[in-house]
């Protein structure tokens, strides 16, 4: 099992921004959710993707319905939309949920539409979001290894 993994759709071409600015942080490639190997596993999975008139993105949605507990413990959701109020990716989160998929956290950030906000992700977007991925995938695995520590001194 990978201990990190980033899964991206988009559109607009900034979720893969985003994703590839992820992945470099944690040194693992980004990748598109039809790259993605059925059966991968991932201690923590990174799911970049924007938000579209107000809806996730519909391939996003798909791999969700696919993933379950023995696949991806823990996910990471981190969304760009133009819009401030649809922000999250709630019909992601209420799927993982639904399949006992923790959600350690949401990281949002702007995005761009035509001429609302037309650079961005710029690259204090893509730093700001690759720091906050980092420092969540340290205290995840720092929690890994605790379990996994605890685990190992239980069946000692």
């Amino acid at each position: 099992m990978e201990y990190a993994q980033v899964v991206y759709a988009t559109r607009t071409h900034h979720s893969k921004k985003l994703a590839q600015a992820v992945g470099k942080a944690l040194g693992v490639e980004a990748k598109t959710v039809d790259q993605c190997m059925k059966g991968e596993q991932a201690e923590v999975l990174f799911i970049v993707g924007g938000i579209y008139a107000g809806k996730c993105h519909p391939e996003l949605v798909f791999y969700a319905q696919t993933l379950d507990t023995r696949q991806v413990r823990n996910v990471v959701l981190i969304t760009s939309s133009a819009s401030v109020t649809h922000r999250k990716q709630q019909d992601i989160r209420a799927i993982l949920t639904m399949r006992g998929i923790s959600v350690l956290d949401e990281i949002t950030c702007p995005g761009a539409l035509l001429f609302i906000k037309p650079t961005h992700p710029n690259k204090r977007d893509l730093q700001s979001v690759a720091e906050s991925a980092r420092s969540i995938a340290a205290k995840a695995i720092i929690s890994y290894m605790h379990t996994n520590q605890s685990v190992q001194r239980m069946e000692e």
